[in-house]
């Protein structure tokens, strides 16, 4: 009643709209691709704010970003994946095999290469729920099965195959503009997963698993099957990342992939999921692929050392763990501004009247 009779002032609302989007785990990442592109530009600005930048830095975010969109309900879920770089290489490989040597179309190798990764994944989810051992353990374990599988089967060396133009554009083509085509299935991809963590059951349970497995079941959700499904969804993007470095580079090496696991882990933190499981985002993962794909353009762009790479990602990763559980677990005890009740409809209403107010005065005054 207070509040209707001394509504707060927009200092108090825009307030509380700053409190309420730091407690989003997208704010780590966000600020990270502000910051790292206003540095980026301080040293090279010359060479980094262009198009040509632009799409350097979706090229690598979009390929990055897929593996990581699985990663990344996986560890909400409660679990890592570390065989997802070797999963990758692995089923370019399989994809490879079947259009060289048996003469299936890409229509038909692609689905199929996906189907392969999904049961890598259904091996690794049967082993964790059947046996209780931690995720970690048992993936880093089949990493180094399905790795040497690949040394084994290419014999070291990179195998080519013929990649019609049509499946190349589809997968990895340019666009209008330059950007290519795997930066609109990294965002398309994107947020289907968002719509999946967000509107629909399996997304709830997902998020209940992550915070306390005992209790998700205690409620009647399906642990064990979620845990499954999570880990043949991380593995099926890892084989959607392979397909499109097969269309790009119409080749497969024995070390395709190596690394990518922990990039996928590290762009999944930057993008402020909690290792502990339970809460994360899939938007903040996108601009946690975009902030890999800055650091890498923009320290070539600026003449920094090759080793500047690893050194600054494990800065923003160390950065971004510290903001994520300590800064974030500050403003969660924080309380409210005004009085506002937390997620109350109040707080909401005022926040939205408040922007509409300044959008109609800024067209209101005179030019």
């Amino acid at each position: 009643m207070n509040q209707e009779l001394e509504p707060p002032t927009r200092a108090v609302v825009l307030g509380e709209a700053v409190r309420r989007f730091m407690l989003r785990p997208e704010s780590t990442a966000l600020a990270a691709v502000v910051i790292l592109s206003l540095v980026f530009t301080a040293l090279a600005p010359t060479l980094y704010p262009t198009k040509l930048t632009a799409i350097s830095i979706m090229a690598i975010a979009a390929e990055l970003g897929i593996m990581s969109i699985g990663i990344t309900l996986l560890m909400i879920g409660g679990h890592f994946d570390l065989s997802v770089g070797a999963v990758l290489g692995l089923t370019s490989y399989v994809a490879v095999v079947l259009m060289r040597d048996f003469g299936l179309s890409p229509l038909l190798a692609t689905p199929a290469a996906v189907l392969a990764g999904a049961l890598l994944g259904l091996i690794n989810g049967l082993i964790v729920v059947r046996f209780r051992i931690h995720s970690f353990v048992v993936t880093l374990g089949t990493m180094l099965i399905w790795r040497g599988v690949l040394i084994a089967a290419t014999g070291g060396f990179p195998m080519t195959v013929d990649i019609p133009p049509l499946f190349k554009d589809v997968m990895a083509g340019p666009l209008l503009g330059g950007f290519r085509m795997s930066m609109v299935w990294f965002i398309g991809l994107g947020l289907l997963a968002t719509f999946l963590l967000t509107r629909t059951r399996f997304g709830n349970w997902v998020q209940a698993c992550g915070q306390n497995p005992q209790a998700a079941r205690n409620l009647g959700v399906p642990v064990d099957r979620v845990t499954v499904i999570l880990f043949m969804l991380a593995s099926a993007l890892g084989a959607v990342s392979g397909i499109i470095q097969v269309a790009r580079f119409a080749s497969v090496d024995a070390l395709r992939g190596e690394g990518m696991e922990l990039q996928a882990v590290a762009v999944t933190v930057i993008g402020g999921t909690l290792l502990s499981g339970g809460y994360g985002s899939v938007i903040g993962t996108i601009l946690g692929a975009i902030t890999f794909g800055l650091i890498q353009v923009g320290l070539v762009l600026s003449g920094a050392p090759g080793h500047f790479f690893k050194t600054l990602t494990g800065l923003i990763v160390v950065g971004a763990v510290i903001l994520n559980t300590d800064v974030a677990r500050r403003l969660a005890r924080s309380k409210p501004l005004a009085g506002f009740r937390r997620g109350s409809a109040e707080a909401d209403a005022a926040i939205s009247r408040s922007a509409r107010e300044g959008h109609a005065a800024g067209r209101s005054e005179p030019s």
